[in-house]
């Protein structure tokens, strides 16, 4: 073989690094533009945790356990500005060819694929105990209805929005109510019946003609539970197997600019 076909065979290698290395710059940049956006979704459920005081567990979780509500939410917001940076970086070490900034990049990968899957394992491990905390603190909200020294009439409006939501009564059945004092054996609170609720009063008196709500509401919260889980655990690993992809092309993308150097 002589210099001439050595030097064709190197141009021919050298044009198909070339492409390879558009191909993966190209994707990368897609990959990275997704990631960026479900970067800034987490960031954005960071800043509704904070401001929104409505939330479904943030109403119903007891006052010595809203601390976790707000290391949530600043973690959701850690997050989304660590996407941020690893995107730029991603974005400027692959356009721009530099070999150390994709390093940097598939490092920041790596540790984030490692801190979501031990989320979701730690989430998938406690749910039942968010199940029971979810329960126990509903039904502790029905005992101190129409208390005034309870800690927030947020749960009492909370709880009438469930029931007139989704024409249930109580946790499990409407006789939960009977755990209340303050609640006559003549009355209930007005959400648990198709009856028109009266603005001056959360209590209705209970009638032959009045329609209680035979189901209790438990189902419906832990199908609103289960549901949100669910979509956060499929998130989570749609976004785990994006940074397994992005992963895998920075490498190849790094390798491809070690051969193209060497040329």
């Amino acid at each position: 073989m002589d210099i001439l076909q050595i030097n064709e065979i190197q141009k021919a290698r050298k044009m198909k690094n070339d492409v390879k290395i558009k191909i993966l710059k190209y994707f990368l940049s897609l990959f990275n533009g997704i990631f960026l956006i479900i970067g800034a979704i987490i960031f954005g459920c960071g800043i509704w945790i904070l401001w929104d005081e409505n939330s479904f567990i943030g109403t119903l979780l007891p006052t010595d356990h809203e601390d976790i509500l707000s290391v949530s939410a600043y973690c959701f917001l850690a997050i989304g500005i660590t996407v941020t940076i690893v995107c730029f970086v991603g974005c400027i070490g692959s356009i721009k060819e530099v070999k150390h900034l994709l390093f940097l990049y598939c490092l920041f990968l790596s540790l984030i694929f490692i801190l979501q899957l031990s989320i979701g394992l730690a989430v998938l491990s406690q749910y039942s105990n968010i199940e029971t905390l979810l329960g126990k603190k509903t039904i502790e909200a029905i005992n101190h209805y129409v208390n005034d020294s309870f800690s927030k009439e947020l749960k009492w409006n909370f709880l009438d929005l469930i029931q007139k939501e989704f024409q249930c009564c109580g946790y499990y059945n409407s006789s939960d109510w009977e755990r209340n004092d303050l609640i006559g054996s003549t009355s209930l609170p007005c959400s648990c019946s198709n009856s028109t609720v009266d603005t001056s009063t959360s209590l209705c008196t209970i009638t032959e003609n009045t329609y209680i709500y035979p189901q209790g509401c438990s189902t419906h919260m832990k199908q609103w539970l289960s549901g949100n889980v669910a979509t956060v655990l499929v998130a989570a690993a749609a976004l785990l197997l994006i940074e397994v992809l992005q992963f895998i092309m920075a490498v190849n993308l790094f390798k491809s600019i070690k051969i193209k150097e060497n040329y």
